[in-house]
């Protein structure tokens, strides 16, 4: 009884009951919020009109009215589904044949390709849906309207052949295997936290050492410090990536040379964020909790598990500041689908945006570190010199002692 009883103080004073009664209720909220939408709407499609006809545009704006679709862009002439869906900004294409109101007056069957992007499962299934809702309904429109011009009932349409026929493929991962999308999730974070926190220690343990003054006569040099775990992590990821090819059947075709420059960009991007982020801490080991910070909601919000469509407007927001949300966009355009590196000079340039921003807040940090240094220095009179600068005169000042002593 006793025990229970001291038990109850320490968990009555303590930080316990604050932690466990907000911590669920923020979670509640906060996740409550990011996926309030529980099925995706309006997603993105292109829609290749060959035949750019009266009845090809009607086709075309009932795919636009349904709440599962919206078509993004029409082209009439033939584009492979490889360099529409590049850079993710269709999901899905649908081509409507040349010679489709023709074939519609004979009343001989259209065939109706839709290519689904499948790198994302997550996205896609409320738009084949939706589709297969459109082209029934159109078959039942078309059947009635033509037995009724014949003089015939509605109940005639049954057993009518249906004018369209939808050709559906799910490309780039057919299969909707778990390598493309999961596992490959994880290997990313799981790099992206171990790299964080190497890249967060680099000024706190500097400081500890007593380097940080000297290094601060060198801004170059102290950016450059995180080149190391840049590159290591490229290599990393790109060894991973090559194991999962070989052992797991991932399917990258994207060519592996090319795909190195935005791998590059992400590591350093990366790692820059972590020494901004680990800049202030006093010891390597505090920075491990601030990392946590870039870890979860990478995880949470880049697509890893859900497709950013998915999310709020503000959110999406949120994700397009993470790096390794742009990363699974490279992993998915010039991995699974093969697009080339010409295909997206803008997220490219995304990187090398994020990565002044990030270099910026580090020269800013720099700064006021060297202000302080320099109060510091005014305070207590003495020059604003590297602590570790004393030590050689010290070391022979205590020789010299020694010799005389001797």
């Amino acid at each position: 009884m006793k025990s229970q009883l001291s038990e109850w103080k320490y968990v009555l004073t303590s930080k316990f009951i604050p932690s466990i009664l907000l911590a669920p209720l923020i979670m509640a909220a906060v996740f409550g919020y990011i996926f309030q939408n529980g099925q995706i709407n309006e997603v993105p499609v292109a829609v290749v009109d060959e035949d750019n006809s009266l009845y090809s545009r009607q086709f075309t704006d009932k795919i636009n009215a349904s709440q599962y679709m919206d078509v993004a862009g029409v082209f009439h002439e033939a584009i492979a589904p490889e360099t529409l869906m590049a850079n993710e900004k269709y999901m899905a294409v649908v081509y409507l044949p040349r010679g489709m109101e023709q074939l519609r007056f004979q009343g001989k069957t259209i065939n109706v390709g839709f290519l689904i992007d499948n790198s994302m499962p997550s996205a896609i299934g409320n738009i084949r849906s939706g589709m297969q809702e459109l082209i029934t309904t159109e078959n039942t429109t078309l059947t009635v309207g033509k037995l009724k011009v014949l003089g015939m009932g509605d109940e005639a349409a049954a057993g009518t052949a249906t004018p369209l026929s939808m050709q559906q493929r799910l490309l780039f991962n057919p299969t909707s295997d778990f390598i493309a999308f999961m596992v490959i999730g994880f290997v990313n974070v799981t790099a992206l936290g171990i790299t964080s926190i190497a890249a967060a220690s680099i000024v706190p343990r500097l400081r500890m050492e007593g380097r940080l003054r000297e290094a601060l006569r060198s801004p170059i040099g102290l950016w450059l410090r995180v080149l190391p775990y840049a590159v290591i992590n490229t290599i990393s990821l790109q060894l991973a990536f090559g194991l999962l090819k070989q052992v797991g059947g991932l399917r990258f075709v994207g060519e592996p040379l090319s795909f190195l420059l935005p791998l590059f960009l992400y590591s350093l991007t990366a790692t820059l964020m972590g020494m901004a982020v680990g800049w202030t801490a006093s010891e390597p080991s505090k920075v491990t909790l601030r990392t946590y910070a870039i870890v979860y909601p990478s995880f949470m919000l880049s697509g890893v598990q859900v497709a950013t469509i998915m999310f709020p407007a503000p959110i999406q927001i949120i994700s397009n500041l993470l790096p390794l949300t742009w990363l699974f966009k490279f992993i998915r355009g010039m991995g699974y689908r093969g697009g080339e590196l010409k295909y997206f000079t803008s997220e490219l340039g995304v990187f090398v945006l994020m990565i002044g921003v990030y270099s910026l807040i580090i020269g800013l940090l720099l700064w006021r570190e060297t202000r302080k240094a320099a109060k510091a220095s005014a305070d207590t009179g003495l020059p604003a010199a590297p602590q570790e600068a004393a030590l050689p005169a010290a070391v022979h000042t205590t020789t010299q002692v020694g010799e005389i002593m001797a």
